[in-house]
C-alpha cells in the first residue's frame, strides 16, 4: 500500500495542499511554496515502481528536452522513505474535459479549427524534439486564461522510433480530441446507433480530415500536410 501525503506535508520546499489526480501510475498533489508559487507533485507508486521503473521516468526525460510555455517544466525529483516521484510546474488553466463534461460548453466549428490549429502547433514542437505524446485527451489538454493550449501528462510520452512510436500515434489522438470537441454541440435525434461520421454535422472535407487523421483513411505524411487541409476547411467554412 501507497502512503499518501497529507495536506501541509513538505516535499522539496513545496506544501501540501490537496490531491488533484490519483491513477495507476501515481498520485498528483497540487502544492505551494513559501513564494506561493505552484507546483505538481507527481508521487509514483510503489508497485508500479517495482514493475515499470524505467518506463516511468521519461516524463522527466522528455520534459527536459522541452523548454515552452506550452508544457510543464520539471522542477526536481524526490526520493522521501518509500516515496518517490518528481515535481512539475503547476499551469493554471481548464482541462478540457471539465470544459466539456461540468460546463456543457458547446464549441463552435471556428473554435474547432482554432483549437486544432494550436494543438498541431503543439504537437509539431514535440515531434521536431522527436517526442510523441500518446495521450492528447481532454483530460490532458489545458486552455490557458491567455487562451492558449497546454499539453501535460508526459507519462506515456516516449522518443519517436520507426516501429512502435511513431507520429501518427499523435495524429489519431489529434483527431480522437477534435471528434470530442464536434460532439459537443451534437443533438442526439434517434436512439440508434449510428457511426460518429454519420452522426455530426461534417462536410465532406471535414470527415476526410478526421478520417485521414484516424488512419482510417490514408494518413497524413506531415504536419504541414495537416495544417494546409485544416486552413482550407477554415477558409471554406467562413466564406
Amino acid at each position: 500500500m501507497d502512503e499518501y501525503y497529507k495536506v501541509q506535508d513538505i516535499v522539496n520546499g513545496y506544501s501540501v495542499i490537496k490531491i488533484i489526480g490519483e491513477g495507476r501510475y501515481g498520485i498528483a498533489y497540487l502544492a505551494e511554496n513559501d513564494k506561493n508559487e505552484k507546483c505538481v507533485i507527481k508521487q509514483l507508486k510503489s508497485d508500479m515502481l517495482e514493475k515499470n521503473r524505467e518506463k516511468l521516468f521519461y516524463e522527466e526525460e522528455n520534459l527536459q528536452r522541452l523548454n515552452s510555455p506550452n508544457f510543464p517544466k520539471f522542477i526536481s525529483k524526490f526520493h522521501e522513505g518509500n516515496k518517490e516521484g518528481y515535481l512539475l510546474e503547476y499551469i493554471d488553466g481548464k482541462i478540457f474535459e471539465e470544459i466539456l463534461v461540468q460546463d456543457r460548453y458547446e464549441f463552435s466549428k471556428n473554435e474547432i479549427y482554432q483549437i486544432g490549429s494550436q494543438l498541431l502547433d503543439l504537437v509539431e514542437i514535440l515531434h521536431d524534439g522527436n517526442i510523441v505524446h500518446r495521450d492528447i485527451r481532454p483530460p490532458n489538454v489545458i486552455l490557458k486564461q491567455n487562451k492558449e493550449l497546454a499539453l501535460i501528462d508526459f507519462g506515456l510520452s516516449r522518443i519517436m522510433n520507426k516501429k512502435r512510436y511513431v507520429k501518427e500515434i499523435d495524429y489519431w489522438y489529434t483527431g480522437d480530441f477534435l471528434i470530442h470537441l464536434y460532439y459537443s454541440s451534437y443533438k442526439e435525434t434517434d436512439t440508434e446507433e449510428r457511426p460518429w461520421f454519420e452522426e455530426l454535422d461534417l462536410t465532406s472535407e471535414e470527415e476526410i480530415f478526421l478520417k485521414k487523421l484516424l488512419g482510417i483513411e490514408k494518413n497524413y505524411q506531415n504536419i504541414d500536410e495537416i495544417r494546409s487541409q485544416l486552413e482550407k476547411i477554415k477558409t471554406t467554412n467562413l466564406s
